[in-house]
Formats: structure tokens, sequence, C-alpha cells
């Protein structure tokens, strides 16, 4: 299956399954930890694109500085 972040409007990361079109909200805390909102099906591989995704923000936040 394949995974895409389609908009990120902070704390929120929407994940969308471009197979069945499911999205999935993530919330991030201040912690950095993400807490799910809406359908559990495919939740592990949606949950691994939105980790990637903060992490590659991450990574370029830090390259600006």
């Amino acid at each position: 299956m394949r995974f895409e972040v389609v908009r990120h409007e902070h704390p929120n990361i929407l994940v969308v399954n471009r197979q069945t079109y499911e999205t999935y909200r993530f919330t991030v805390g201040d912690d950095g930890s993400l807490a799910q909102d809406g359908p559990r099906s495919d939740l592990h591989e949606a949950r691994r694109t939105a980790m990637a995704f903060l992490a590659r923000c991450a990574n370029a936040s830090a390259a600006r500085r």
C-alpha cells in the first residue's frame, strides 16, 4: 500500500492511503508523540509515514540552523 502525507497544519498531520483513499489524522503532542483519530485499519503503515514526515521536517529544520 502507498501512504502519503497530504496536509500538515500544526499540530495535525493527515496521511492518505492512495489505494483506498482512507485518511488518517495524527495529532503531534508537545513532546513529539503522535495520537491518532479515525479508522484503525492500516494504522501501522500510516503512523510510519507520519513519523518519517516528522523526521524529514526535523532534519530540514536542523539543516537551516
